[in-house]
């Protein structure tokens, strides 16, 4: 088992502080992306791929999508998340 199957580093005060005006759907939501972007890497700018990775319909994600969108950034196509990639490199 590799360390990014194993683990991922999650600072509760930091994500509690950042996320407090997240309804429980888009805490999951997050959560989900930010645990498949630590095992596969950051996910392609692309809805019907985060919907799978989500286990969600489009007409869910459209609803949460601004919430978290702005957690990432769009690079070279991809969501990468600041923190984490931070926290990937070590």
């Amino acid at each position: 088992m590799s360390r990014a199957d194993a683990w991922m580093p999650l600072w509760i005060g930091d994500y509690l502080k950042d996320t407090s005006r997240l309804s429980l759907s888009e805490h999951g939501a997050y959560l989900k992306l930010l645990m498949d972007s630590w095992a596969n890497g950051p996910p392609s700018d692309d809805d019907a791929e985060i919907c799978r990775i989500l286990g969600c319909l489009p007409s869910e994600w459209r609803k949460i999508r601004p919430k978290i969108v702005r957690f990432f950034l769009v690079i070279d196509g991809a969501w990468t998340h600041k923190r984490l990639e931070a926290e990937r490199a070590g």
